[in-house]
């Protein structure tokens, strides 16, 4: 009788196998995860698609009331300057767009100048579908967030752009002062793609059709802005009592607007 026993799991198939059933278990639970995340994505991508189905009139102003503007600057993104500044702008941001990049230096000298005065809010919209390195980018900015280093990180991957990939992204991580560990198991994970996606999301709702969009006070400009012309807006929020509509008009028609527009460039 034992050595029948023996003949019987010596001839049991592999999958009847503990180890061969422990492997099916991994690989089914691998295939879960990444089911959830190509559905995530194509999620992501379908939600950016519809922009080009909707007509936004993004000529009416934002009517930048309390409410609307509660929606629009989020306490939980990424921000500098004071908590209860007059001046408030939101960037929607790909780290992957050039005209990103090109409003990424105005920015910066306003934060030098006006760092005390003004609070400036980023929130994420990468164009997955024509970026693919945007999202891996803000996944990399999220997670360097948790560190309290996004703004060494997002001042490196500007600075890269022309290099988004993983790899790069990790040695940006490092320079960035970054526990490598934690920023890698975060990354892995996509802990915060769900935060992204509400970015993306919002920005939708609220009529982005492309990046860099900025919300002065709730009041919506698409594209790159002067550093002039976003001065002059800032210092008449500041210490004039002009209609506020007046100061919106930064972008001159004569001028194209200088955007990422989703799904192309």
């Amino acid at each position: 009788m034992p050595t029948e026993e023996k003949n019987i799991k010596k001839h049991k198939k592999w999958h009847q196998k503990w180890w061969g059933i422990l492997f099916l278990f991994i690989v089914a639970v691998l295939f879960f995860y990444f089911g959830v995340f190509v559905y995530q994505l194509v999620y992501l991508v379908e939600a950016q698609n519809k922009i080009f189905y909707q007509n936004f009139d993004l000529s009416q102003p934002s009517g930048a009331n309390d409410s609307f503007r509660n929606l629009i600057e989020v306490t939980t993104d990424p921000y500098w300057g004071p908590k209860d500044a007059k001046v408030v702008i939101v960037e929607f941001v790909d780290f992957q767009c050039p005209y990103c990049k090109e409003a990424y230096p105005v920015l910066k000298k306003i934060k030098q100048n006006y760092q005390n005065s003004v609070k400036f809010i980023f929130r994420d919209f990468p164009n997955i579908a024509g970026h693919p390195d945007a999202l891996n980018a803000a996944l990399a900015g999220r997670c360097a967030e948790e560190q309290n280093k996004f703004w060494q990180m997002h001042d490196l991957m500007f600075g890269n752009q022309s290099d988004l990939s993983a790899d790069n992204l990790n040695l940006m991580a490092q320079s960035a002062g970054l526990d490598l560990t934690m920023f890698n198991q975060c990354f892995a994970s996509q802990k915060y793609l769900s935060k992204i996606q509400s970015d993306l999301q919002d920005g939708i709702k609220f009529g982005l059709n492309g990046t860099p969009t900025f919300f002065i006070n709730g009041n919506m400009v698409a594209g790159v802005i002067p550093y002039d012309s976003l001065k002059l807006a800032i210092d008449n929020l500041l210490f004039s009592n002009a209609n506020a509509q007046e100061n919106y008009n930064i972008n001159s028609n004569s001028q194209p607007v200088q955007k990422c527009a989703i799904c192309g460039k």
